[in-house]
């Protein structure tokens, strides 16, 4: 890449999507130091489509427009949520990689500090996430789970109004945006396991730029690259016929991958919660063995067109 080019960064226009943008950035100018960058903030189809039940909407919904502006020149780079990425990506653009992944798992915000399980009988939890409320409704079937949309500010300002008394989010995108005093307890991952890539900022570039490419993976993180390309593996395996909620988590330790997967019913009463150990030097392959783990557990008939 040519020194001293401005670099075009294609991105949500969400306040939290203009955070992980600047992070994102930060880390970029380590690799790219006489390299300038230019964001270019963008409205997704997920966001002018407010109104409409989050769970209707296909994966992918948030990051289309971020990604048409890769493919028409009006960008070369950009950052998403790894999370709003669908398993499959355009063939003209490759994933260059993550930044080191925030804390992936969920966290309970309300007027107090009670657990999941200290809440009060009939307590309203805010959240648009069917995954989050079967593994909640689990756990706590006598809970009132109230569909609600918008930014996290806006989740937020719902609390203690006639709507929601707390509401569920991602740990990750309270401390991106500074908002850390606001959690009142976490979700362990093994009540609530994280949505596939959750906590992490995922860059694009076009498929035919080796060298950016190239820069750019070096410049990121190795370790949430293995963790998140098994989720994602596990997500593509399971196809995009799937409708039901599932997640994937993987850590990484040395060589090892520990994984965790659920699928269930949105009301939570059905579940199924399967544990697997991959390689580091294959996760795609143990990002597939998870999945079909999950369907052997008695989840298949969930699963879309998933054959074992």
């Amino acid at each position: 890449m040519p020194s001293g080019k401005s670099i075009r960064v294609a991105t949500r226009s969400s306040p939290l999507s203009i955070a992980q943008t600047d992070e994102t950035i930060l880390q970029l100018r380590k690799a790219l130091p006489d390299h300038s960058f230019e964001i270019i903030a963008l409205q997704s189809e997920g966001d002018k489509r407010k109104s409409e039940d989050l769970s209707r909407l296909e994966r992918g919904v948030f990051a289309k427009s971020v990604e048409l502006a890769l493919l028409d020149g009006r960008a070369d780079i950009a950052v998403h949520s790894a999370k709003d990425v669908p398993a499959e990506i355009l063939d003209d653009l490759q994933i260059a990689g993550y930044l080191k992944r925030q804390d992936p798992r969920d966290v309970l915000v309300h007027s107090g500090n009670e657990s999941l399980r200290e809440l009060p009988k009939g307590f309203r939890l805010g959240t648009s996430s069917q995954r989050r409320a079967c593994q909640i409704l689990r756990i706590r079937p006598d809970l009132k789970i109230v569909p609600i949309r918008g930014n996290v500010d806006t989740r937020i300002s719902f609390i203690g109004t006639d709507e929601v008394d707390g509401v569920v989010l991602a740990a990750s995108g309270i401390f991106r945006l500074g908002l850390e005093k606001q959690i009142s307890s976490y979700l362990p991952t093994k009540d609530c396991v994280p949505d596939v890539g959750q906590g992490a900022i995922l860059v694009q570039c076009s498929s035919g730029d080796e060298s950016l490419y190239a820069t750019l993976n070096k410049a990121l993180d190795t370790k949430t690259e293995i963790e998140v390309t098994s989720e994602r593996a596990f997500l593509s395996f399971i196809s995009a016929s799937c409708k039901s909620p599932v997640a994937a988590y993987s850590v990484l330790d040395g060589d090892v991958l520990s994984m965790t997967a659920m699928a269930g019913l949105p009301d939570g009463s059905e579940y199924y919660f399967v544990e697997h150990s991959g390689k580091s030097n294959s996760p795609i392959e143990a990002g597939e063995e998870l999945a079909i783990k999950l369907a052997k557990s008695g989840a298949v008939h969930l699963l879309g067109k998933l054959i074992v």
